[in-house]
């Protein structure tokens, strides 16, 4: 029997994608790229913001159009199941099955009983295991889920509820057991600073990666998600006591105007901000910066804009993502939907993107000429050339670098010359010496 799954959303999204693959694959189940030769269906849905509703409704459209009916059976899980159930039961009733968010063993149940022979007997599952959804050299390890941060604009403690952390010793055993698919463990959570307060009564960060770094299958480790409200200026020794630390620090600000971050629910504002970056800098020079940026907040004026502008001429991120307010159910600073401006959103959005592309090309021209470290992940027949990413570009979200000169039989982790570069690409050639 063969299955297709649809992951929307985020790498954290993907993971509980990868176990309902796993208990696929555990049935004896084989995955196939196409929709139409699938026996089961799973669609593993977002619900961030109401943009992700549109998603799914266009997806869930597009697959029932071309599945075949008498053949397959239609699944829907994830973060829907919290925000949206009634409204798309209604839209979709041709769905066969809504399972709730991460709830692994309902679906097991679900295809023992519909999907597969009634001779099939349960079997003894790991639900932690995980099967590849992606190529690539990379792993994601959620080392958290939830979050209680309560920002105004966010859906997420409503949706996947409170911080859960996973114990360190799970995640190291999952780690080791995901070793075999990729060099670069990235550490993902909705606040990874987080990590470990609700089991152990503290911050446990440094004792995680502490734990990590002796597994020997990475080279890389990198964390993504770290708030900047509870991130710690000490925690910069890390990255000087564990060389498999990439310098690399996504911290989403979102603005950096004190009234609009009060507003968000957030503390650290424009001064405390640019204190945090430039600490980090200076006690890791390396340091490459990501953040994301938030236009359009209810009541944010042009001059409060303007301090998103100011505060990225002052600090130096090379990597910035920008996405418009999006109004949500929970959130009434107007009186009704139709005092939202979605022309003006989306002018704003593109406007800071195209923005922000220009500043990120001229920041990756500094690079040309400097000798990095790269992984190599894959070979594009199109252009003859390796592809893969330097180190301060994180997976599907920074862009790819490609080089030429390289040896077949060369290892993953390679340096190469950077000789140009765009926003969202580098090429390079291989350093021989």
């Amino acid at each position: 029997m063969k299955y297709y799954i649809e992951s929307l959303g985020c790498a954290k999204n993907l993971v509980d994608s990868e176990r309902f693959a796993a208990i696929l694959n555990t049935y004896g189940f084989r995955e196939t790229a196409y929709v139409e030769d699938a026996d089961l269906i799973l669609v593993n849905s977002c619900a961030f913001l109401v943009a992700s509703f549109e998603e799914l409704d266009n997806v869930l459209s597009q697959i029932d159009e071309i599945r075949n009916r008498k053949k397959s059976k239609l699944v829907v899980s994830g973060c829907v199941m919290n925000r949206g159930l009634k409204e798309f039961q209604q839209l979709f009733p041709e769905v066969n099955k809504w399972i709730p968010l991460k709830d692994f063993a309902a679906f097991e149940k679900y295809i023992l009983r519909y999907v597969l022979p009634k001779n099939i007997a349960a079997k003894k599952l790991d639900l932690n295991d995980r099967l590849p959804l992606q190529s690539g050299q990379h792993v994601y390890l959620r080392i958290a889920d939830g979050c209680q941060n309560f920002c105004s604009y966010c859906m997420i403690p409503y949706i996947r509820g409170k911080l859960v952390s996973e114990p360190i010793e799970a995640l190291v055993a999952e780690a080791k057991a995901q070793s075999y698919r990729g060099r670069e463990l990235v550490l993902i959570a909705q606040d990874s600073c987080l990590y470990g307060t609700d089991i152990y009564g503290e911050k446990a960060l440094p004792q995680l990666i502490a734990a990590l770094h002796e597994i020997p299958g990475y080279d890389w480790i990198r964390i993504m998600y770290m708030h900047p409200d509870h991130f710690e200026p000490e925690w910069t020794e890390l990255w000087k006591k564990y060389p498999k630390l990439l310098a690399y620090f996504e911290i989403p600000i979102q603005h950096s105007c004190d009234r609009i971050i009060k507003l968000m629910n957030r503390k650290k504002g424009y001064q405390e901000l640019k204190e945090l970056f430039c600490h980090i800098k200076k006690e890791v020079p390396k340091a490459v910066f990501r953040t994301t940026i938030m236009v359009n907040y209810p009541s944010e004026t042009q001059q409060e804009r303007a301090l998103i502008d100011k505060f990225l001429k002052e600090v130096d991120i090379l990597q910035v993502g920008v996405f418009a307010y999006s109004p949500e159910e929970f959130d009434k600073p107007y009186e009704s939907p139709a005092d939202f401006d979605w022309a003006k959103n989306q002018e704003l959005e593109t406007e800071y993107a195209i923005k922000l592309a220009k500043a990120k090309e001229a920041k990756m021209q500094s690079f040309v000429g400097t000798r990095q470290q790269m992984l190599v992940e894959g070979f594009d027949e199109e252009l003859q050339a390796w592809y893969g990413r330097i180190w301060f570009q994180a997976p599907e979200i920074d862009g790819l670098a490609y080089v030429d000169g390289l040896p077949q039989d060369s290892p993953l982790l390679v340096e190469v010359e950077v000789v140009d570069a765009l926003t969202d690409e580098l090429w390079c050639a291989a350093i021989t010496d």
